[in-house]
This record gives structure tokens, sequence and C-alpha cells, in this order.
């Protein structure tokens, strides 16, 4: 089966499931079928209260330049592991993990990063 790609956000449609699905997996408020058989998409409470995406290169810059005291966790929203960073600090074990972190955000693509952090 050929691949296809959502209207809506570009990601690769798996050819066992059918539009609307995926649609409501993204967690899409309202799914509505036009007239072409197609699912189409409007974005409702829940997409004006989402919270803002998180960019993995200002995750990367963050784990380079203040990885060592997990800036980067805080930002991705891992409070749990940034203070663990900020605790253990003083080793520089954080800073280095933090670095070898900014190379995998950077080396990851957008959709893994976004299924992981988004």
């Amino acid at each position: 089966a050929k691949s296809k790609k959502c209207k809506h956000c570009g990601e690769i449609l798996d050819p066992q499931m059918r539009e609307i699905e995926m649609l409501k997996r993204q967690g899409t408020s309202q799914v509505f079928m036009n007239a072409g058989g197609g699912a189409a998409a409007v974005g409702g409470s829940d997409a004006a209260n989402a919270p803002p995406l998180k960019s993995r290169v200002t995750a990367a810059i963050l784990a380079f330049l203040l990885g060592g005291l997990g800036f980067h966790k805080f930002y991705l929203g891992q409070t749990g592991m940034g203070l663990l960073y900020l605790v253990f600090c003083w080793t520089f074990i954080p800073a280095i993990i933090g670095f070898i972190e900014g190379i995998i955000y950077l080396t990851s693509s957008d959709t893994a990063f976004k299924r992981k952090y988004g």
C-alpha cells in the first residue's frame, strides 16, 4: 500500500490506520468527514489549552551550555531529573551527560523528539 501524508500535520499515515483514527490519536478535539470521504480536523478548546511544543534545538543549546545544571531537563518538563542534575552539578557528571544529551537531541528527527518530549 502506498503511504499517504496527513493533510493537517504532514505525518506519514500508517496504511493500516484510517486518517480519522490518526487524527483522534493526535488529540484533535473534533473530527469531521468531508464530502470527499477524508477527515477534517477542527481544533477546539483542547488546542487552545495545549502546552507549547518543545524545540529540539533549544533543548540541545540548553544541554550544551547549561546541561550541568539541568536547565534542558526543566525546559523539557522533567523537573525531577532537573533537580537531580542540579544537586550533583558539583561532580561535573551532569555536564558530561548533558553534553551527550545535546548531541542526541540534535541527531534525532523532529518526529522522534516530538513523540518523546512533545
